[in-house]
């Protein structure tokens, strides 16, 4: 017994010791996003970090820190500038305070429907905005690009909102971007910026009274307990943009460097998959919950899409028409190779 207990103690202690010594990983990669551990920023986290540890043979260890543990968007985002973070993951609110002019993919009613927006997600105009980025910040490179809820649509505590008329007064929570504050004032609300860990809380005590996110925002975090109303108006597509510090990307060897970007993209893809399936479900949950679930008729949807043009306006006025005429272009050449399939597919 004595030889028994003595043996534990020396594996005990080595297990304690020589795998540390024997398997340290040389790099290490700090995730950080604003979601709860439930949400679609987590999913793909945790592929990432099984993908890269196992196919770099533990060189590479990935460090997940979810619910806005290191701050929102905007913190994380000059994290990642500065080099103290390696990966944080945001929608355009956590980079328009360093390159506005991304706010473009944010004007609503531009995009119909997921094929458009994906084919854009790969275009090479998100190619020309990576450069631009990197140009802008010195350190902030866009290493893939995804969806991070579906689309955005109105959620409301207290009022249904049919048509845009509904929206007068409404005191309705923004992202910290200048133009999803001007597309809320165009429809007549009292656009109210939230960080998005302080949303719930102000849905609760009515400092907002409503808030444009998609169902798989709302499930996980029991927004649901507050908003009672969506109306699926599809305003803007929730693009979701990975950020990595192009500083500690350089410093890897080449084979981890695209391991890493291999990694990442394919983890925005899951992410992306993620959210399709999810939503469906989601919205269901929300009727489960008591919501109310509204789609527009066309003549309402009409009344919100007058926006569309107010903020292409208000965009050129503000950064140029440079990147308003990038993205339109963007989306006629999704919307033509989309014909162009759907008549392959149908022999026309």
């Amino acid at each position: 017994m004595k030889f028994l207990f003595r043996n534990t103690i020396i594996v005990s202690l080595l297990a304690m010791f020589l795998p540390a010594a024997s398997f340290a990983a040389e790099y290490t990669i700090k995730y950080g996003h604003v979601g709860p551990v439930t949400s679609d920023d987590q999913v793909p986290g945790e592929f990432l970090k099984s993908f890269l540890e196992a196919r770099s043979n533990g060189r590479i260890t990935v460090e997940i820190y979810p619910g806005a543990q290191l701050g929102n968007f905007r913190d994380m985002i000059e994290q990642v500038q500065l080099n103290t973070l390696e990966l944080t993951h945001t929608t355009v609110g956590g980079i328009a305070n360093f390159w506005p002019e991304l706010q473009v993919t944010d004007i609503p009613y531009m995009m119909n429907g997921d094929s458009i927006a994906e084919h854009i997600a790969q275009s090479s105009f998100f190619d020309d905005v990576r450069d631009e980025i990197l140009k802008a910040t010195g350190n902030v490179r866009l290493v893939a690009v995804g969806n991070t809820g579906r689309w955005r649509n109105f959620f409301t505590t207290k009022k249904l909102i049919k048509s845009a008329a509904d929206m007068k007064g409404v005191k309705m929570r923004t992202i910290n971007s200048p133009l999803q504050i001007e597309f809320i004032k165009a429809l007549g609300g009292n656009p109210t910026p939230v960080a998005w860990g302080e949303l719930y809380t102000s849905l609760q005590t009515g400092v907002v009274e409503g808030t444009k996110k998609a169902a798989t925002d709302i499930i996980p975090t029991k927004m649901y307990e507050a908003v009672k109303f969506v109306t699926l108006d599809e305003h803007a597509y929730l693009f979701g943009f990975w950020w990595m510090s192009d500083a500690w990307l350089q410093s890897l060897p080449a084979d981890l460097q695209d391991l890493v970007i291999d990694g990442i993209q394919q983890a925005s893809m899951i992410q992306s998959d993620w959210n399709k399936e999810y939503d469906s479900r989601a919205l269901q949950e929300f009727v489960g919950f008591g919501g109310t679930i509204y789609v527009p008729s066309p003549e309402e949807k009409a009344t919100f899409v007058t926006a569309r043009d107010k903020m292409k306006v208000w965009f050129s006025d503000k950064y140029g028409d440079k990147w308003l005429k990038k993205f339109e272009k963007a989306v006629a050449e999704a919307e033509a190779d989309l014909i162009d399939r759907n008549n392959r597919v149908i022999g026309r």
